[in-house]
């Protein structure tokens, strides 16, 4: 467009507010009626024709923020007032111009904007606006490109969205204009490289709900345009990890006779699970380790193995990838660390190993992982005493050493749900979390992916695999590491609110993955979806045998966890109060000790179960079972049969008692395809999380 290049061809860095709105105008964003004057008089002029009252402003190449200086004059209501306010305007130190443009009537200012992030480009925001921009932080982003849904959860995701419903006699903003302008934001940052930042404040909501830019500004990038940081590698596909996932022999380069070694514990779990393939052992020292005969060095192998793992130190492993590499194999897991994430020296280790991973054209897991498994071909690269891995259905991406480590083993101890795939990223030299989480995609073992991530090697290419995958299969992701600050910019609202953190949340939400923010949640959800499906919505119902719960859990339910309490229909209501004594007025949430007291927990239980599975106001039960001594322990097997009956509604159990009754309940649900949860609250967490998910697997296209 001529407004930017003739702005670059004279060396500003920015344009002014004039040429800010200029620009924006041809774009279809509502802008002020304005125009630009040079003295008192022609101010004057303007300002009669414009219609009192008017605003007039100072204008300049390097006069950005206005206010600060007192350039701006509110509310003139005669050709007198507008010419006293130019003289005073005038000698204001940058000021080239006056700007005179209509009063806007209305209370409410927004903001929105433009900037480029490092990682994932240009990125659109919006929030509270005006003089307060800074002292509320209440904003959003997201990547562009924008959608019609994304632009609109923008609107709707702000912590004062409120102040866009009807406003002292004013109509509520509209939500459709709003979106347009964050879309066409974004369709700028794509189209014009020249455009650094864009600020938009304030963006005031006339009384008819409609916007209009007030104030603008466009800042300019002179290097030439921005690029994005790095180069990225063309995409791979899912066979180039298939030597990963499903390989028929292995070689352990480091192998080792000591029990508790990483090199001696890696066989141990292959020779554990089963793995049927062809096992290689390679140790200098030769011999028999567990009944495998050792090969004296990588030369000595045979040609054509699928997959190596290295378990030597690092200022070996470089050569050993070059033997592996010269024998055929094209798959390597590199365990050992001591690369970047250590000194200098280690840094420059992993240079030199980048360089020999892209000669030999290997793929690469780590270096300094704790190694994957892929139970479905009983395999595992793990290290770390795993013993017998559960196969199951859910699969992780971990940029964590301890997730396929010890927290792996609590799961295969302390629940009853499996695996299918676990991937430790460590360095992520080469396989980064878009090449795994692309390869899960199309897992048919995989029903559900679970990550833990610090970073993103590729943010563009993770969104457009994400963006994919979460309309077919739930995506969860635990981010770690997202506090430091992001950009910064010296005049731009925009950029000097962006932050990794605010970013990044933006960014996930547009590709429909599903955010938990408690470690613990990667297991928890996940045996939920192991053997249930995920709910239809965020109506619950739970059964309580106290008052005291019945009333807390609503509200965590409605004011923490987004969950709804619905009412029942008036047949199932009919069929609770059937089944419980008159005194006590049946409903949802149910209060089921009254019954429980007269017909015993099993009938109470079963019964009351029944009939909210029938009820379609209801997507997930959760009773709360009282496990004591004194009042019986019941046979449970209704609650399994109540969850093969109706296998579309998920049922969670979760216990008050004592706890062996609780361990001995567990340990008889869970294998039966019932999970349960020890602590009162961690139901309706999960049930929160994956109603999350379902609606996020539903956002319009």
């Amino acid at each position: 467009m001529d407004i930017i290049k003739d702005a670059l061809t004279r060396g500003q860095t920015a344009l002014n507010e004039h040429d800010s709105k200029r620009f924006f105008s041809t774009f279809g964003i509502p802008v002020t009626r304005e125009a630009v004057a040079h003295d008192a008089d022609s101010a004057a002029a303007e300002a009669a024709t414009i219609g009192f009252p008017v605003v007039l402003k100072a204008s300049g190449r390097n006069l950005f923020h206005k206010t600060e200086v007192g350039g701006i004059a509110l509310n003139l209501a005669s050709e007198e007032e507008v010419r006293k306010e130019s003289h005073r305007l005038i000698q204001i130190p940058g000021c080239e111009a006056l700007l005179v443009q209509e009063m806007v009537e209305g209370d409410r200012e927004l903001v929105c904007g433009l900037m480029r992030d490092a990682e994932f480009g240009p990125c659109v925001m919006f929030g509270i606006g005006g003089i307060l921009t800074e002292v509320f932080q209440d904003v959003v982003f997201r990547a562009a490109p924008l959608n019609s849904w994304d632009a609109h959860e923008m609107v709707k995701e702000i912590r004062h969205k409120k102040i866009l419903e009807p406003f002292r006699g004013q109509a509520a903003a509209n939500p459709d204009a709003l979106s347009e302008i964050l879309m066409t934001l974004g369709e700028i940052g794509l189209r014009y490289e020249e455009v650094h930042a864009v600020d938009i404040n304030p963006l005031k909501i006339r009384p008819d709900g409609t916007p209009v830019a007030v104030d603008a500004l466009i800042t300019l990038d002179t290097s030439g345009g921005g690029t994005p940081r790095g180069q990225r590698r063309e995409p791979t596909t899912r066979k180039s990890l298939a030597q990963f996932f499903e390989p028929d022999s292995v070689a352990i380069i480091g192998a080792s006779s000591t029990p508790g070694k990483p090199g001696h514990e890696v066989i141990r779990n292959l020779l554990a699970n089963g793995y049927a393939g062809k096992i290689y052992l390679v140790n200098p020292k030769g011999g028999e380790i567990l009944g495998i005969p050792v090969h004296p060095s990588i030369s000595s192998l045979p040609e054509g193995i699928d997959q190596a793992v290295i378990i030597v130190a690092a200022r070996t492993t470089i050569q050993a990838v070059r033997e592996c590499a010269a024998k055929g194999i094209k798959a390597i897991v590199l365990s050992a660390g001591g690369f970047s994430e250590v000194d200098q020296q280690g840094e420059k280790l992993q240079e030199d190993l980048i360089k020999t991973v892209a000669e030999t054209g290997i793929r690469v897991i780590g270096p300094n992982t704790s190694g994957h498994t892929s139970m479905p071909h009983n395999f595992t690269s793990s290290f770390f005493p795993l013993g017998k891995i559960t196969r199951g259905n859910i699969s992780y991406i971990a940029q964590t050493g301890n997730f396929a480590t010890h927290t792996m083993r609590y799961i295969i101890t302390g629940e009853n749900f499996g695996v299918a795939r676990v991937v430790g990223l460590g360095n992520k030299l080469d396989v980064d979390e878009s090449d795994v989480l692309e390869y899960y995609a199309d897992d048919p073992e995989t029903k559900a992916i679970f990550m833990y991530l610090e970073s993103f090697k590729r943010p563009r290419r993770f969104m457009r695999i994400a963006s994919d995958v979460t309309r077919v299969k739930p995506v969860f992701l635990l981010k770690g590491g997202g506090t430091r600050e992001g950009s910064q910019a010296a005049v731009a609202h925009t950029a000097a609110m962006a932050s990794d953190e605010r970013i990044i949340n933006g960014a996930l939400r547009q590709t429909g993955i599903t955010q938990i923010y408690e470690y613990s949640h990667l297991f928890l959800a996940a045996k939920a979806l192991a053997s249930m499906p995920l709910p239809r919505g965020n109506r619950v119902s739970f059964l309580a045998p106290s008052g005291a719960m019945l009333v807390v859990l609503t509200d965590l339910c409605r004011q923490r966890w987004g969950l709804d309490i619905p009412d029942i229909e008036e047949a199932t209501r009919q069929r609770l109060q059937e089944i419980s004594p008159p005194w006590i007025r049946m409903r949802n949430p149910v209060d089921i000790w009254g019954s429980s007291t007269v017909h015993g927990i099993e009938y109470s239980h079963r019964e009351a179960m029944a009939a909210l599975m029938k009820d379609p106001n209801i997507d997930a039960i959760v009773p709360i079972l009282v496990l004591v001594d004194e009042f019986g322990i019941p046979p449970l097997d209704f609650i399994v049969e109540l969850a093969n009956g109706y296998p579309e509604k998920p049922l969670y159990v979760t216990f008050t008692g004592m706890k062996k009754h609780m361990e001995a309940a567990k340990a008889f649900l869970e294998p039966r395809g019932v999970p349960t949860f020890p602590l009162i609250e961690e139901p309706f967490e999960v049930l929160s999380i994956l109603s999350r998910c379902r609606k996020n697997m539903e956002r319009p296209s």
